[in-house]
């Protein structure tokens, strides 16, 4: 630029040096202009209310200055004016930008832009709002803030204002925003970052209501409460989740949707584009089928039908069967929501019962199906036996070996529940469905030592419950049943048993084996006189009889008390067994003839003494008590050298177990 006007200075001498004073005077008026001119202004950072100064050239001829971002001050509001400056007071309203100039000629902008150092307060911030609503702020140079920050570091800058003054300013809060405090980013010479002196509290949603509290799976659940239309999706228990498209209606008062078939009891969560999520104060209860008894106990495989009595057992798809798998409902012999009747297939072994709802959720039912096993009798109610109890699971502790279907050893069916440690731990089953056990009079179970652990103490605790502390004396190399009364645990919650545990004590490593865990009636008292338990007793011996195939005297298949019972296969309709002694006996001392009998079915028997009259009998399906007054029996009492126990049923073979034979007073 300095190149060309020196170019055209020399051109212009040039032209009045050949034309004469008259063009040179001509000249001298041209370069003394009349345009307006601004050169510079400042003071820079200077604040509102402040005097600024403009200069340049013919300054008096500006009739207005106009501010960003449309503020325009009037030559006649102008503080002092000559051909070279004007001072004028900053408005308030003034905002950083390009300085116009008003003339008569036009309008001139400054090249450089005014800012200013500027001090915003605020006075009052909307206490609470919602997300999605305005939010105003007022105060003194607000138009200054450029940058409002939430808490989670959501930025709002001036685009997204919906309006801004000096004294007002006015956004949308985010739907993601959350209670907490705001900070302020404002322009100027200076800009200042600045936070709120109160938090902003952020309106979250409530729950009043959950309606049904009780509901089954796929219906519709109605949820009320506050500010609802916020919530972007419901989390059920289990962890499914249910989006707002799939709601089925959706108000700020209400939802509506489905359950769905996966969710488990629990709270729900609902969630909103905020990360403040809103938990239920109370627990959804999924309705499910749920058993309350199982009978007959137990039950034969390929003969007996099983009826099963509950609760919402009309939900129930199909039932799982230990060792048999799924029984289809279609399979049924009959259903309603109080009670399911089907037959027990072959192959079925005693465990807990499964289901499967009509909405595809799996469960335990809480029932369990016994079927005759080898060893003692079911319990009336079992934590442990072949299988743990519903919903329980292995919760032993400081294990090297912890393993419930053990077929090394076993007390009662088919395997036991092995457990070894090194390190002071102890076998325990927890997390089972709680059982009412106060109707019971003993808690039983029996224990096989491993090497080195006659004589060593076995803690038996109920529900974690230590205080209560009851040990046993185990025996090495042999099963022993041991039975504790249950008043021997005063504190103990007997109505919700949900654990068990029994654990070596003074040793660090033990090996034991358990079988038949649960509780009962207290065991029969020992009879006055023995000619059977587990043995032969009191001289008496074993016989030939007749119509029989097979005799064991050391049956360990099905026992009623102890290891041993006497099992007989009848392949006659009056076939018998027979204990005799060299020495007759007198039993007329004695009031009540007394065996144990085991039968798959109920039948008839025969009582003989001697080879004196029949004393017949109905026994039913199971383990049952024969009691024969003395006084009232058939044959000489006085002289007894033969006990016979003959079959009275045509259905053949047919095979029974004995036990627990004698006399008592």
């Amino acid at each position: 630029m300095k190149k060309i006007l020196n170019y055209k200075i020399h051109l212009i001498a040039f032209i009045c040096i050949l034309g004469g004073f008259l063009f040179l005077s001509s000249c001298e008026e041209d370069e003394t202009s009349s345009e307006v001119i601004l050169l510079s202004f400042g003071p820079s950072g200077v604040h509102h209310g402040d005097e600024i100064t403009f200069f340049g050239q013919n300054m008096d001829k500006v009739s207005s200055i106009v501010f960003q971002p449309a503020v325009e001050i009037s030559k006649s509001a102008f503080s002092s004016v000559t051909s070279d400056r004007i001072n004028v007071t900053v408005p308030d309203a003034a905002e950083a930008g390009k300085i116009i100039l008003k003339t008569p000629k036009g309008e001139i902008e400054s090249i450089t832009i005014l800012n200013f150092e500027v001090p915003v307060e605020i006075e009052s911030i909307t206490e609470e709002v919602k997300p999605g609503a305005t939010l105003t702020i007022t105060g003194d140079k607000l138009n200054w803030i450029e940058q409002i920050t939430f808490p989670s570091d959501l930025i709002l800058t001036k685009e997204d204002f919906e309006s801004q003054s000096l004294t007002e300013l006015v956004v949308t809060v985010p739907m993601e925003a959350q209670t907490g405090f705001l900070l302020f980013a404002t322009g100027g010479t200076k800009p200042l970052t600045f936070g709120s002196e109160e938090q902003l509290i952020v309106t979250v949603p409530t729950v009043t209501a959950l309606t049904p509290a009780s509901i089954r799976h796929t219906a519709e659940l109605t949820i009320s409460g506050t500010n609802l239309d916020l919530i972007t999706a419901v989390e059920f228990g289990g962890g499914t989740e249910v989006s707002k498209a799939n709601f089925a209606s959706h108000t700020q008062t209400e939802i509506k949707l489905a359950v769905p078939a996966s969710t488990i009891k629990g709270k729900l969560t609902l969630k909103q584009l905020s990360p403040v999520e809103i938990q239920t104060a109370d627990d959804l209860v999924i309705v499910l089928p749920i058993g309350t008894t199982a009978t007959p106990s137990p039950a034969i495989p390929g003969t007996s039908d099983l009826t099963i009595s509950g609760t919402d057992l009309d939900l129930v798809a199909e039932l799982g069967l230990p060792t048999f798998g799924p029984v289809l409902a279609s399979a049924f012999k009959s259903q309603s929501a109080t009670q399911i009747v089907l037959a027990v297939p072959v192959g079925t072994k005693s465990g807990g019962i499964t289901y499967k709802t009509i909405h595809g959720y799996s469960g335990n039912l809480g029932v369990t199906v016994r079927v005759p096993a080898p060893g003692p009798p079911p319990l009336p109610i079992t934590l442990y036996d072949e299988t743990i109890a519903a919903g329980g699971g292995n919760w032993s502790w400081n294990t090297v070996i912890s393993d419930v279907a053990s077929t090394e050893q076993f007390y009662s069916g088919e395997v036991s529940w092995k457990y070894e440690t090194t390190s002071g731990g102890g076998l325990s089953a927890g997390g089972i469905t709680a059982i009412d056990v106060t109707g019971q009079q003993v808690f039983t179970f029996a224990l096989y030592g491993g090497p080195g652990t006659n004589g060593l103490q076995v803690a038996a605790i109920l529900n974690d419950n230590w205080a209560n502390y009851n040990a046993v004396t185990l025996e090495e190399g042999k099963w022993t049943e041991y039975q504790i009364p249950l008043t021997a645990y005063p504190t103990t919650n007997l109505n919700q048993i949900v654990r068990f545990a029994l654990k070596v004590e003074g040793v660090n490593s033990s090996v034991i084996y358990a079988d038949r865990v649960g509780f009962g009636a207290a065991g029969p008292p020992p009879l006055d006189y023995y000619l059977f338990d587990d043995a032969l007793k009191n001289d008496w011996q074993q016989w030939d009889g007749w119509g029989v195939t097979s005799k064991d005297f050391a049956n360990e298949e099905e026992v009623f008390k102890g290891t041993k019972s006497i099992k007989a296969v009848y392949n006659d309709q009056y076939g018998a067994i027979q204990i005799g002694r060299g020495t007759a006996f007198d039993m007329t001392g004695y009031t009540t003839l007394t065996f144990r009998v085991y039968a798959s079915a109920a039948q008839q028997l025969i009582v003989q003494l001697n080879n004196d009259s029949d004393n017949y009998l109905n026994i039913p399906q199971g383990w049952s008590e024969v009691s024969l007054p003395v006084a009232t029996m058939n044959g000489n009492k006085s002289a007894v050298s033969e006990f016979r126990i003959k079959n009275n049923n045509a259905n053949l073979p047919t095979t029974l177990y004995f036990d627990e034979i004698g006399l008592k007073n």
